[in-house]
């Protein structure tokens, strides 16, 4: 004698179970084909130069000097590759971050020096604090990292200082090692039009033909 099995059952569970999961790996499926479909897209010098001199030409993480472009959401995890989402690093930064988001990143600094690792999620073994207490203390430092972020983001997307750089300095595609190049070459120039405000440079005759 075959019994039914009553309707919730754990038969059904399991199916529901098993639903999910195919419904969750079908999902990251299609994110991996769509990921896998972009193409880094090959920035102009003047972008490069537009973001590594934003924020004094500092780190945005750390505060070294900076020397490469950061993409705050990360590229991998489907974050726009334009300067909307670019922000200066080091490169030291930018390997440890990873496709980390801002907070990931602040918040596994910070535990990695003040979390041994040992003891239990209620109680380190050192300094006898919870992870909840640990978490609530740093949350202040995220908020901090992302008012950086934002002020950085808003110095970046300046209409006068972009339109600067787009007009003063080279638009070609460069290699990522001559960036460095261009760098010192404009840095006499950069630090004279930021001192002025970032002057106005389009030509008079574009000017006449705007009004």
């Amino acid at each position: 004698m075959v019994r039914e099995e009553p309707p919730g059952g754990p038969g059904r569970l399991l199916q529901e179970r098993r639903d999910r999961r195919r419904r969750s790996q079908r999902r990251q499926g299609l994110k991996l084909v769509f990921l896998k479909s972009r193409r880094r897209r090959q920035h102009r010098v003047w972008v490069w130069l537009c973001v590594l001199e934003a924020n004094d030409g500092c780190c945005v993480y750390c505060g070294g000097a900076s020397e490469t472009m950061d993409h705050v959401i990360p590229f991998s995890d489907g974050g726009a590759d334009d300067s909307s989402n670019l922000v200066p690093a080091c490169h030291r930064c930018n390997r440890q971050k990873g496709d980390k988001t801002p907070a990931e990143l602040y918040i596994g600094w910070d535990l990695r020096h003040r979390w041994s690792g040992k003891g239990t999620a209620q109680k380190s073994d050192t300094s006898g604090l919870c992870l909840r207490d640990m978490y609530l203390s740093v949350h202040e430092g995220v908020l901090g990292l992302l008012d950086d972020l934002d002020t950085v983001a808003a110095e970046i997307a300046d209409p006068k200082r972009r339109s600067w750089f787009l007009r003063e300095t080279p638009g070609n595609y460069p290699y990522d090692l001559c960036v460095g190049w261009y760098r010192a070459c404009y840095a006499e120039k950069v630090a004279k039009a930021k001192a002025e405000g970032w002057p106005d440079m389009t030509p008079e005759w574009l000017r006449r033909s705007s009004t």
